[in-house]
């Protein structure tokens, strides 16, 4: 299989990014907001089992697909510098046991655009994070906007280029 990592910081177009790479592709979208939102449903986000459980369900399915052979999965993630250091490890282990390859995209974007891109309502639709303020507390006390140090990515500052040249270049790229 396979595993394309897409990360970066809310707003970035992680998602949307996925959905034009997955129309170029067939691969399938797990993005983070689908595992967060069941968890969301049962668990506040304060509560410690709130990160635990998101990891073992994403780690679970991908595992799941991995074993299963599907072809190609895209999956969307924030990546907390340190802290999701063993998450990532865990994803690239589970797929080369199962003789996967694993594909990181570090989506950049100028900060005032994305300030821009938060306040957009199709956010809404799965509690994604839509208050600047809020966001710019988060970047202010976690690490967010850099590249996962042990591991190489493709980086793709998509300020000012579409979702579907963006899913392209990673196409190419990656010869998928």
């Amino acid at each position: 299989m396979n595993l394309i990592i897409i990360y970066g910081p809310p707003a970035v177009g992680k998602l949307t990014v996925s959905n034009e790479l997955a129309k170029l592709t067939s691969y399938k979208v797990l993005h983070n907001h689908l595992v967060i939102d069941l968890i969301n449903s049962i668990f506040d986000r304060n509560d410690e089992m709130f990160g635990k459980l998101i990891d073992s369900y994403r780690l679970d399915l991908v595992e799941k697909a991995a074993v299963k052979k599907i072809n190609g999965l895209i999956l969307t993630t924030v990546n907390i510098k340190n802290e999701d250091d063993l998450f990532i490890k865990n994803l690239i282990k589970i797929n080369e046991q199962n003789f996967g390859k694993t594909y990181f995209i570090q989506l950049t974007c100028d900060i005032n655009e994305i300030k821009k891109r938060l306040t957009a309502t199709s956010r809404n639709k799965h509690g994604k994070l839509t208050d600047v303020k809020i966001f710019e507390d988060f970047i202010s006390k976690k690490e967010i906007l850099g590249a996962i140090p042990f591991v190489e990515s493709l980086k793709i500052d998509n300020t000012f280029i579409s979702p579907q040249e963006t899913a392209n270049i990673i196409k190419k790229h990656y010869n998928l």
